[in-house]
C-alpha cells in the first residue's frame, strides 16, 4: 500500500485532489446558461468569419464556446497553482494582508510578493512571484517589478532571496522581460542596479526548488494533474460537453432573435447587441 507521507505521494495526491475540484468548478460554469458569460463582439466574429469558417450560429456558438472556455481554463489553472496548490502541497504561505502585518512586510513593494517559501524556517525562508510563462509580463511589468524588488532589497527583508518562479517554460524560453526584472538591461543598464538577491526559475528548476531540489518534482505534480483528471472525467461529464456547442448556439439564437439554421444575419446580430 502507498505510503501517503512519503513526498512523491503527497504531492501527487494534493494535486490530484485539487485539479479534481477545479474541474468539477468548470464543469458547474459548463451546465449552466452559457450564453450568460460571453461577450458577444459582432465586429471581431465577422471579421473572423472565413478565417474560422464559421457561419452558421452553431458554428459560431462551437468557436466562442472553446475559445471562451479556452480563457477560463488558464485564468482558472493558474489561480489554483498560486491559490492553493503551493499553500496546500508545497507548504507555502499565501502573503495576505494579516500574514504582511505579522511579518512587517507591508510596504507596498511586497504587493509584486505572492509566497513566503518555507516560511518556519528563521533563517532559510524566501519569497516568490508566481508568473505562469514567458509571456506572463510584458515591458511595463518588469519594470515595476524591477523597482519593487529594488525596494525590498533596500530594506533587507526578504530572507535567503527573492524568486520568480516561472511554473511552465524553461530559461531559454523566457523573454528579456525577466531579464529587466533582475536589473539586466543592457539598453538602459546605467538606469539599472543589478538585483544579486533576486533569481528567476522557470519549469523544473522551478518546481524542484519549491520542493526542496527533488529533481522529479514536476513529473510528481504532471501525474497528480493527470490522475485528478481521469477521476474528475466519468461518462456523464464528457456528455455534457459534447453538447455544450449545441445548447450555446440556441442560447444565442434565442437570445438576440437570430435563426438557428442557415447563414448569419450579422446585420441583425449586430442590432441586437448593440442597439
Amino acid at each position: 500500500m502507498p505510503n501517503p507521507k512519503h513526498p512523491k505521494n503527497r504531492v501527487v495526491d494534493g494535486v490530484a485532489r485539487l485539479v479534481h475540484e477545479f474541474l468539477k468548478r468548470r464543469m458547474e460554469k459548463v451546465e449552466s446558461d452559457i450564453s450568460a458569460f460571453l461577450n458577444v463582439n459582432p465586429f471581431l466574429l465577422s471579421s473572423l468569419r472565413e478565417f474560422h469558417s464559421f457561419h452558421t450560429v452553431r458554428d459560431l456558438a462551437e468557436f466562442l464556446f472553446i475559445s471562451h472556455m479556452s480563457q477560463g481554463h488558464a485564468t482558472g489553472f493558474g489561480k489554483l497553482v498560486d491559490e492553493k496548490m503551493l499553500p496546500q502541497v508545497f507548504k507555502t504561505i499565501k502573503l495576505n494582508r494579516t500574514v504582511r502585518r505579522e511579518r512587517k512586510l507591508s510596504a507596498a513593494a511586497y504587493n509584486e510578493i505572492d509566497h513566503i517559501v518555507n516560511p518556519d524556517s528563521k533563517d532559510d525562508w524566501s519569497l516568490l512571484s508566481v508568473k505562469a510563462g514567458a509571456w506572463t509580463i510584458q515591458d511595463t511589468a518588469a519594470h515595476n517589478l524591477y523597482s519593487a524588488f529594488k525596494q525590498i532589497g533596500d530594506f533587507q527583508l526578504y530572507g535567503k532571496e527573492i524568486v520568480v518562479g516561472v511554473f511552465y517554460g524553461n530559461k531559454d524560453s523566457l523573454t528579456n522581460k525577466y531579464d529587466i526584472l533582475k536589473g539586466i538591461n543592457p539598453r538602459q543598464q546605467d538606469q539599472f542596479v543589478v538585483l544579486n538577491h533576486v533569481r528567476v526559475l522557470a519549469g523544473k528548476a522551478f518546481w524542484s526548488w519549491l520542493n526542496g531540489d527533488e529533481e522529479q518534482t514536476q513529473e510528481w505534480v504532471l501525474e497528480g494533474t493527470k490522475a485528478g483528471s481521469e477521476a474528475a472525467f466519468t461518462a456523464g461529464v464528457s456528455t455534457v460537453i459534447r453538447d455544450a456547442p449545441q445548447r450555446l448556439a440556441e442560447e444565442l439564437a434565442k437570445k438576440y432573435g437570430i435563426s438557428l439554421e442557415g447563414n448569419i444575419d450579422w446585420l441583425r446580430l449586430l442590432i441586437a447587441i448593440n442597439d
